[in-house]
């Protein structure tokens, strides 16, 4: 009895692998939405380090940095320089809502130190595969259902991710006017 178990147990195994390596990729405005939530989602330990060390949510040298690296390497994900500093500015602009709201908020009690470098190595990684993600995006993006189909992915992601109403109203911010770009 246990070797049949064991038999069914395996055919049932390799085949919903075979069903999974025969599901889709996400579609490129979701995948852009998962990763914009995932960003969005570092900001509360990047407002909890603020809120410990003291320092402006504003860090115009390193945004400024970032945008200057971001765009320059725009042309190699199939981007202009123009698209992706817009596109990274909104990005950041959201991530400022979430830690402006946060630090408005009483602090439930002290916080401990957090160490940045292990956030911002992760930002670097969501930012590469964000411009990755950003071009198929764009082609996405294109025409009359452009709002409906960013709108789905939000909400997709949102849902995904278990986001508050501040963080849903920021994911819709790191998107900017996506629908509206050449």
């Amino acid at each position: 009895m246990r070797i049949k178990l064991a038999a069914i147990a395996l055919i049932l195994a390799a085949c919903s692998g075979a069903v999974a390596a025969k599901q889709p990729a996400l579609p490129a405005l979701t995948r852009l939405a998962e990763l914009s939530a995932q960003r969005l989602l570092l900001a509360d330990t990047v407002a909890a380090s603020k809120r410990h060390s003291g320092k402006p949510v504003e860090d115009a040298a390193r945004e400024s940095e970032q945008l200057e690296r971001l765009g320059v390497q725009a042309a190699s994900h199939g981007l202009t320089e123009a698209q992706a500093t817009a596109f990274f500015k909104a990005q950041m602009e959201a991530n400022k809502l979430v830690q402006y709201r946060l630090l408005a908020e009483p602090a439930h009690r002290a916080a401990a130190a957090v160490d940045l470098g292990p956030v911002r190595e992760r930002l670097d990684r969501l930012n590469v595969e964000l411009l990755d993600a950003f071009a198929p995006a764009m082609h996405e993006a294109q025409g009359e259902a452009c709002v409906l189909r960013t709108d789905r992915a939000q909400r997709l992601a949102a849902r995904r991710h278990r986001l508050d109403a501040l963080h849903r109203t920021a994911l819709v911010r790191a998107f900017g006017d996506l629908c509206r770009m050449p």
